[in-house]
């Protein structure tokens, strides 16, 4: 970003005048004017920016975001802002009348040459735009696009306009930025002398050398360096041409001049020539050239390929032979004009079928009984001499007679609607009127409607065959949309292709694209210490979609929040040292928590939220869910696949009373399954396990050490919720108050503390501490009841807490809610059965390891609270677990 003088020194390039440089101040000193969603057909995404010091927000992954990495990494451009200030377009409509309305531009940029607002729109919108005569947005030339009521408003106070085309996105450049931006890092060390020495020496001083060999001739380690050389410019790569993640297909060259010969080589390459047919498809009409004499494909078949020569000789060759004469050389290409008979023939060729193909070839062996290769043919005379008139005849039309013996059987007959236009139009009308509706008719009582609605107009009504053939006319998922919604016919919608040039769906490398996801396990589970039920569990995933990788789990009783996401992410950094760049997420609450966001946005961990109801977006994911499941949850006693039917469920399979595991000895269990099981086996989205995955892609992407996060107490503390302000007032006397309860450390004596609003943050499996910032470090700080509440957690407290107020409403007293009160009735095992039920879960839950920023000792638990215990299960006999007593 910035700083006041470099500020002012660039509008003094710009020749700003005061009104636009009061404009910019006031965007910069702006927050968003909202925050973007995504909808049914976008990926909202949080990019965290180096640049700007702050998350920057794209409303969809493969329009506004690839702008933002352009300019992230763009040395001419010095500051961008997502949704700034409203501004205001006054423009005509297409009827001519006037419109006015305050819009919210996508960006405000500052660049080199230009400052003002950019509008992100995909080239699809804005040719729909044209096509109705938007007068909004206009075409500027043959790609270039305009928005002539922005440009008037940015004019009044001197700036800019710009309309942004995703046409316009370089998709090769942006992934290699993507790939490059740990090491466009200007934290990132530069290779060392000795690297930088090995890979010259692994050149072997050509001019440039194919990525897949240079990384095969280095050691592992020097990768890295070998990146960071192309980042800094000291070897060059052609990032708009050729792809970092594709090695086999990607050249490094010695620097800048070598690039541009090489391209010159390439380009004195292309001669006036025959093309091969390898840079050609095989396919039925093409020409080919085969011993010096020309040839033509008739058919391509599964194992033979058919082909004539010109004097009309049909041989045929095993496709497999014939893919190898291509690759030798042996069999070439011929450019040839395309014509209108050309077109014709292929147009024939294209519409037989298999049986048209047999039926010509046999007519050829009846006309030419010397080239049947022994294949007996019978036909009569008057069959033959037809035949011979239609191979003259194809030959004449379109230079094969073998097109010319191809049946047309199928496009016999009359092919036109038997029904009057008007027919049609009266069930089209009925069908978008009463059945494509959200409450629609039955198709029985549309019929209905469009034989009275002929009958009026004395036409001839279709019979209810014909009206159903109509629906069946109908896009069937576009019907499920319009009569029962999109969440209904998603699971019958064309599923994402990824044939563009964007960045595949999940990444180009390990540690790119993470998902996180969570899921009620299909299983019940006991105490570990009384063997009560327990209930189910949420089982919280964090999985690397390049490689399917688990990076980190967790298993909690309560239901998925903050308190599962920002555990994850330390427990993935505690065993990798790093979190993936990207993270996909659901809607869900607690991952649009400020905790959450914050904790990424620190680590410059990328955020995209994927669309509501659309499940194929995480898909990843989802299939690692199912996976789970049926290798291994649904094979362990207690699973839950019976209660999924319980009205044919006998009471002797009820698995809450089967259930034998509980949750530390699960975790175990599910802890060889990923590492033994899951992490071993071949998957098939890479034909490898994902533990091979894993290495050989940070192989060769690199190892990037530098990005390593280090574990420590800040980390701890970092991963650590904060109240709905983020600080918290300091009572000279009493500490700082959070959730009913105070906290006190021996800093508070300060009196330059007293009263001040300080940052806060506070550990959910253990309320009895706290962490306050104190001018230059953090701060631990106890409870005024320590003893107590030492080992409780944030939803036993908040239980305990429902019930005093019940208490207290129920008995007309108004008064107020204090850690003494809430303390006393933990002590005095006041607490009702609801939230026994909830400390046993928590005691489950503080069985795994858990993210904490001060001694993990735990202490001996409150002697009431073991009376209560047993009072509880002192009378309940001893069973083996899964027993049933009659």
């Amino acid at each position: 970003m910035l700083n006041e003088d470099q500020l002012s020194a660039y509008c003094d390039r710009l020749l700003l005048p005061f009104v636009a440089q009061q404009v910019i101040r006031h965007v910069r000193s702006s927050p968003p004017t909202r925050r973007v969603h995504s909808g049914n057909h976008n990926v909202a995404c949080r990019f965290a920016s180096r640049k700007m010091g702050q998350v920057i927000q794209a409303e969809s992954h493969k329009n506004e975001l690839p702008a933002v990495i352009g300019w992230e990494h763009d040395e001419h451009t010095y500051e961008f802002y997502d949704q700034p200030p409203k501004v205001k377009l006054r423009y005509l409509r297409p009827d001519g009348t006037r419109a006015c309305h305050l819009a919210t531009p996508d960006f405000f940029l500052l660049q080199e040459g230009f400052a003002g607002w950019v509008e992100c729109k995909t080239e699809e919108w804005l040719q729909a735009r044209a096509a109705e005569g938007s007068t909004l947005y206009i075409r500027d030339g043959a790609s270039g696009w305009r928005c002539p009521a922005g440009e008037e408003y940015a004019a009044s106070v001197n700036l800019g306009f710009q309309v942004r085309s995703s046409s316009a996105t370089q998709w090769k450049t942006i992934r290699n930025l993507e790939f490059l931006s740990d090491y466009l890092d200007e934290r990132c060390p530069a290779a060392s002398l000795e690297a930088i020495e090995r890979i010259r020496d692994a050149m072997g001083g050509q001019a440039w050398i194919v990525l897949k060999d240079l990384l095969s001739v280095l050691p592992v380690t020097d990768a890295d360096a070998l990146y960071k050389m192309v980042a800094d410019g000291v070897l060059y790569v052609r990032l708009e041409d050729e792809l970092l993640t594709e090695p086999e297909r990607t050249h490094i060259f010695r620097d800048k001049l070598s690039a541009d010969a090489y391209r010159l080589y390439l380009a004195s390459q292309a001669q006036e020539t025959l093309p091969t047919l390898r840079t050609l498809a095989i396919a039925p009409g093409q020409s080919l050239l085969w011993d010096g004499r020309a040839w033509q494909i008739l058919n391509v078949g599964d194992q033979d390929i058919f082909i004539e020569d010109q004097q009309r000789v049909i041989s045929s060759i095993g496709r497999k032979v014939f893919e190898q004469m291509v690759k030798d050389g042996v069999i070439t290409g011929i450019s040839v004009g395309a014509t209108p008979e050309c077109d014709k023939a292929e147009e024939i060729v294209r519409r037989a079928s298999p049986r048209d193909f047999e039926h010509a070839m046999y007519r050829y062996r009846c006309l030419f009984p010397e080239r049947s290769d022994g294949i007996p043919t019978e036909s009569c005379d008057r069959a033959r001499r037809k035949w011979r008139a239609l191979y003259k005849r194809g030959q004449e039309l379109y230079g094969s007679g073998l097109l010319g013996l191809i049946p047309r059987v199928s496009q016999r007959g009359n092919r036109e609607r038997r029904l009057d236009e008007a027919v049609i139009k009266i069930m089209d009308e009925v069908i978008d009127e009463r059945y494509a509706v959200a409450d629609g008719w039955s198709i029985a009582t549309c019929w209905g409607m469009v034989t009275d609605r002929c009958n009026e107009l004395g036409l001839l009504s279709p019979s209810e065959v014909a009206f159903r053939g109509q629906i069946k006319r109908r896009h069937q998922n576009e019907l499920v949309v319009a009569r029962e919604g999109e969440k209904t016919a998603y699971s019958d919608s064309e599923f994402y292709w990824h044939i563009d040039g964007g960045t595949p769906r999940h990444g180009e490398r390990p540690f790119e694209i993470g998902h996180i996801d969570h899921t009620e396990l299909d299983l019940q589970f006991r105490g570990s210490h009384k063997g009560e039920k327990m209930g189910k569990a949420w089982l919280s995933i964090l999985i690397d979609a390049y490689t399917r990788m688990v990076l980190a789990w967790s298993i909690l009783f309560d239901a998925p929040s903050y308190r599962s996401c920002m555990p994850l992410i330390r427990a993935c950094i505690q065993q990798h040292g790093r979190i993936p760049k990207t993270i996909v997420v659901d809607k869900g609450p607690e991952f649009q928590s400020i905790y959450f966001e914050t904790l990424l946005a620190r680590v410059e961990c990328h955020k995209k939220t994927r669309p509501g109801s659309k499940p194929r977006f995480g898909s990843v994911i989802e299939r690692f869910f199912g996976m789970n499941n049926l290798q291994f949850v649904h094979c362990l006693r207690g699973n839950n696949v019976a209660l999924q039917k319980p009205r044919s469920m006998s009471k002797s399979h009820d698995p809450r009373e089967l259930s034998v595991w509980t949750l530390p000895e699960f975790r175990n269990a599910f802890d060889g399954y990923l590492n033994r099981v899951y992490g071993e086996m071949e998957h098939s989205a890479h034909g490898m396990s994902p533990k091979d995955a894993m290495a050989i892609g940070l192989a060769q992407s690199g190892m990037r050490r530098h990005t390593l996060i280090s574990n420590t107490r800040d980390l701890t503390i970092l991963c650590l919720p904060s109240t709905p302000k983020g600080t918290a007032k300091i009572d000279p006397s009493r500490g700082v108050k959070i959730g009913y309860i105070f906290y006190w450390c021996p800093a508070f004596r300060d009196p330059k503390l007293a009263h001040k609003s300080v940052p806060v943050r506070y550990d959910p499996n253990d309320k009895s501490i706290v962490v306050v910032w104190l001018n230059d470090h953090w701060e631990t700080c106890q409870s005024e009841h320590v003893d107590i509440f030492r080992g409780r957690t944030e939803k036993e407290i908040e239980l305990i807490t429902k019930e005093i107020s019940g208490k207290n409403k129920r008995t007309g007293q108004r008064r107020s809610i204090n850690a003494k009160l809430i303390a006393r009735c933990l002590n005095d095992a006041q607490a009702t059965e609801k939230a026994l039920q909830q400390r046993l879960r928590d005691q489950e839950s503080q069985s795994l390891p858990s993210a904490r920023p001060t001694s993990s000792r735990q202490p001996a638990r409150p002697a009431a609270f073991d009376a209560l215990e047993e009072a509880i299960w002192g009378d309940l006999e001893n069973q083996v677990f899964g027993e049933r007593h009659d």
